[in-house]
């Protein structure tokens, strides 16, 4: 519900396998976690999903998703001198790679640091969120919508 539908303070999902060990591994792990899901967010998540409610919100989405990539793409190829990506073909989840003039990366979590605290603009290091503190140093997360 909070990404498709950007309804990110209804804590309500899904998941879909066709592995019965993965659905039985989340389904015991969730027993300890959630119990029940609040009435409000049933509600609000039972008329999300309704027509036309569904077609409108995903039609928004997908628009605003479209024209955020747009300028990313548009920002990346200006900056090809210091990053790189590879477009996503689907989602709003971005990964770029940073360079400095010489073509070393930089340092993700200091960018990410100077940048937050400079422009307000939030991106998530990569060697953090995905590398360990190891790899993908010079990469950076970015959403591009929301």
């Amino acid at each position: 519900m909070s990404k498709a539908f950007s309804l990110a303070g209804i804590r309500l999902g899904w998941m879909v396998s066709l592995s019965p060990e993965i659905i039985e591994a989340c389904a015991s792990t969730s027993h300890n976690t959630v119990i029940s899901v609040s009435q409000v967010d049933d509600q609000i998540a039972t008329f999300a999903l309704d027509s036309p409610s569904v077609n409108s919100l995903l039609a928004r989405n997908i628009t605003l998703a479209q024209r955020k990539l747009a300028a990313l793409d548009e920002f990346v190829t200006e900056s090809k001198w210091v990053c790189q990506w590879t477009r996503p073909q689907a989602g709003t989840t971005a990964f770029i790679r940073f360079t400095d003039k010489g073509a070393n990366l930089v340092d993700d979590v200091e960018f990410c640091k100077q940048l937050q605290q400079q422009t307000g603009v939030m991106f998530v290091p990569g060697s953090q969120c995905f590398g360990g503190g190891v790899d993908f140093k010079g990469f950076v997360r970015f959403r591009v919508c929301q």
